[in-house]
């Protein structure tokens, strides 16, 4: 049935940011391909691809394939290409899209011609229209040719000439176009599909790979396609650094790619790579189901950071200062001295010395074998025999052990693994039980056919116990020699693979070790998406990241805390965990965990210590202080107790429940806002206050250096400004400061050290006035735990003295004046 539609898809191979895009391979097929197939699905008479002369030879195939013509015009006028095209054609209405658009969502576009079509019947006239809103990458233009072949004689404008659309649309003096808002199934403008540069084209990559792993066939819907723009692996991408340099093994590069055909991650691999396996074992995993669109040679840019996770034995400080720059960056056992670049460390494989703490240390995240042997008898037989010492074997030891075990047991079959570059089997003429071969695809899954592993400390000796093998390590470096004392393989010590050295190491008992790993197995492909799910964060006071990496203060599974270099504050640099909301649950459940009561049912302690914060205050500003803003006033102990004391109280938090409570049932003025946005002139009538006061909230803001200065213009000169939060030089801190980041919550943003204070608060107008040390536990400190002294014994009592002295109490209420 004729239509009179024609469609145009736009295309060249000469693209400045991306050379060659149409061409490139996107989940098994071309880009332009990928076009083609979507836009086949709208209904027309005719379906063409316009380009330039020189592109027309590459890409004629495609579109052939695909069911397109191929028409070539000028490289540069693409308008005057588009109307030599229409002027043989006859045809009413246009269809455009252009070939850098692999996810266009066609049944917006057939919509769209529809709509035109219909805004052309009887006297209604329409030159051009477009739905607006869609992602971008995803739409179409849908014009008259009749009237873009009288624009293109009427427009002299260069860059009318080199596009198609603003021949008409900016000249609507003469042409009515319409952008149309899109329908709300394809509204989200938020979205970026297209291709322009590499990064997208990484973008791209992740979307077609999420589609294809849920099984969804091509041409995609539009529920498709938001649902990848919206998913994790797309929204958060990850490129996996993996150690590719001549020496260092193979093993990381297989974790890395097994990590990435189970996540959808990238996997960087550049061209000067010296590990000379590195493309047959990219070619095993292919094989196995990785994408070969997931093997890159470049990090993305700025437009689609990916987190960094990096696995590579051991990295210069340039090469960390450049993964780490503006993005995230996790490392697996990383052995460098410059940890501090780092956002998270995964340590996986135990180390031998180790100063720098991990986040987390769990050798369960191991992929261990499915494939395991059977219980053995207390004789064990030795009748096949692996050596497998990495996939390069660099010192050289595969020989010497396949001579011993053939002398050792001239019956058994011993399979010795060799790289491409070692020929052994040429300059050693083994005897007819060694058999020597190239790295075995999944060798994880086959170990479990081997009596004896002999191999070097790394993941295939921790697969080999699990498959219950026997293992012997050999020396490969002085450190191999260590881990394996430490961690109780039976081993072989010299280089000089003697037949009474192995007898020694096939004699010991740790020839069959039981319990070198500890904690369950854990899936790494899921933990690493977790990960690269973190948040990455500044100096709430600062606002800004240093060009150096601040300070490690301390590690735990769930967040990295630093100290700002600039202003000396301890804050969270990362953490792996959501937002906490502040509504009701907060108050009530949270609290009630934490202090055995809720909120409410506390009301009256908080109140008791608010009475007492109003007197220090009191006695700071004297009878000056008539107005006071409770930041974060919650159920409001402190307001009632302001308003004991003679002072005009004013409150506000972010929880909505919280507020209706101090509205309706204290009746003091309150408002639900989010701080630093509020404006108390509008709310309250008030632009300045005497005195304004967070008690444990200030820890919460991740902008603080916002909430200082709007606390300042807040607050009369001379006002008081007065806030408590967990002390960072309290005994908790002092006597076990990674236990005390470990359960600080998980919600504060920064850690208050009250030497520091002043410092802090002078930036913003403020002259620390008088600090109270508060939460003292006599029971936290190390004499008490050891001697196990109770509460009223003179030890407990001494000691309670002594934190007060030393001001080590687990709580600081600082109080400063506007100056």
């Amino acid at each position: 049935m004729k239509t009179n539609r024609t469609v145009i898809v736009q295309c060249r191979l000469s693209s400045t940011r991306l050379p060659g895009k149409a061409l490139k391979d996107l989940g098994g097929n071309s880009v332009l391909a990928r076009v083609l197939s979507a836009m086949k699905n709208v209904k027309a008479d005719y379906y063409y691809v316009a380009t330039d002369e020189d592109s027309y030879e590459q890409l004629l195939p495609v579109c052939r394939e695909n069911g397109f013509e191929c028409f070539a015009g000028p490289l540069d006028d693409v308008l005057l290409r588009f109307t030599m095209l229409l002027e043989k054609l006859k045809t009413k209405t246009v269809i455009r899209a252009t070939a850098d658009n692999p996810f266009l969502f066609y049944e917006a576009a057939e919509e769209s011609a529809v709509l035109f079509e219909e805004k052309n019947k009887g006297k209604g006239s329409c030159d051009y229209l477009t739905f607006s809103g869609l992602p971008h990458g995803s739409g179409v233009e849908v014009f008259s040719a009749e009237s873009l072949i009288k624009a293109a004689k009427e427009t002299s404008d260069p860059y009318d000439h080199e596009h198609v659309g603003p021949a008409l649309y900016n000249h609507k003096e003469k042409y009515k176009c319409e952008f149309v808002p899109s329908p709300r199934r394809y509204d989200f403008p938020e979205l970026r599909t297209t291709i322009d540069t590499y990064s997208d084209y990484l973008r791209a990559v992740s979307i077609m790979t999420y589609l294809q792993k849920k099984g969804y066939e091509a041409p995609f819907s539009t529920e498709q396609i938001v649902e990848a723009c919206r998913s994790n692996s797309v929204k958060f991408p990850v490129v996996l650094v993996p150690s590719v340099v001549k020496g260092h093994g193979t093993g990381h590069l297989r974790r890395c790619l097994s990590a990435a055909k189970q996540g959808g991650f990238f996997v960087y691999i550049p061209d000067d790579n010296t590990l000379t396996e590195t493309e047959a074992i990219i070619s095993e995993y292919i094989a196995a189901g990785l994408s070969k669109n997931q093997i890159i040679n470049s990090i993305p840019d700025e437009s689609y950071l990916p987190a960094i996770i990096t696995d590579t034995f051991e990295l210069t400080e340039n090469q960390l200062k450049e993964l780490s720059k503006n993005r995230s960056l996790i490392s697996i056992d990383e052995g460098s001295r410059f940890t501090d670049y780092c956002d998270y460390l995964l340590d996986i494989i135990p180390s031998y010395q180790c100063e720098r703490p991990a986040n987390i240390n769990d050798s369960g995240f191991i992929t261990m074998p499915e494939n395991i042997r059977e219980a053995s008898s207390a004789e064990r037989k030795v009748e096949n025999v692996l050596i497998c010492l990495g996939g390069e074997d660099p010192a050289n030891l595969t020989v010497p052990a396949a001579k011993a075990f053939m002398r050792k047991f001239p019956q058994a079959k011993i399979t010795a693994i060799v790289s491409n570059e070692q020929s052994p089997y040429v300059d050693y003429a083994g005897g007819p039980n060694v058999e020597f071969t190239k790295p075995i695809p999944e060798l994880r899954e086959k170990l479990y056919e081997f009596d004896i592993v002999v191999t070097h400390y790394g993941l295939t000796a921790f697969e080999a116990v699990y498959a219950g093998c026997g293992v012997i390590l050999l020396p490969t470096t002085k450190l191999h020699k260590k881990l394996a004392e430490k961690y109780n393989f039976a081993y072989v010590g010299e280089k000089e693979i003697s037949v009474s050295a192995l007898q020694t190491a096939l004699d010991s008992k740790n020839l069959y070790p039981e319990k070198i790993l500890n904690g369950e197995k854990k899936d790494l492909g899921e933990f690493l998406r977790y990960l690269a799910n973190g948040k990455r964060l500044c100096c709430p006071v600062c606002g800004k990241f240093s060009e150096t990496p601040d300070e490690v203060i301390s590690r735990n599974e769930t967040r990295t805390y630093r100290r700002c270099s600039k202003c000396g504050m301890v804050y969270m640099a990362f953490t792996t965990l959501e937002d906490k909301k502040y509504q009701k649950s907060y108050f009530f459940e949270d609290y009630k965990k934490q202090y055995g009561k809720t909120y409410e049912e506390d009301f009256d302690s908080i109140k008791a210590q608010g009475i007492r914060r109003i007197n220090i205050i009191k006695n700071l500003i004297g009878s000056a202080g008539e107005t006071l803003l409770d930041i974060g006033c919650a159920y409001g102990p402190f307001l009632a107790a302001a308003a004991d004391s003679g002072i005009n109280p004013f409150g506000t938090d972010i929880a909505e429940d919280a507020v209706s409570y101090v509205q309706q049932k204290l009746k003091y003025p309150a408002v639900c806002s989010e701080f630093p946005e509020i404006d108390t002139a509008e709310e309250f009538g008030i632009a300045q206050f005497d005195v304004v006061t967070m008690w444990y909230v200030i820890e919460h803001f991740k902008d603080l250096g916002s909430v200082l200065r709007k606390v300042s213009s807040l607050i009369k000169k001379g006002g008081i400004f007065a806030f408590s939060t967990p002390s960072g030089e309290g005994i908790s801190a002092v006597s076990d400061k990674d236990h005390f980041y470990q359960i600080s919550p998980t919600d504060h943003y920064t850690i208050w050290e009250p030497g520091r204070a002043d410092s802090i608060l002078h930036q913003f107008g403020f002259k620390v006035e008088r600090i109270v040390s508060t939460g003292h536990h006599p029971e936290r400190f190390p004499s008490i735990k050891k001697c196990g002294a109770k509460p009223g014994s003179i030890k407990w009592k001494m000691t309670d003295m002594f934190s007060r002295a030393k001001k080590l109490g687990d709580t600081v209420e600082i109080y400063c004046k506007k100056i």
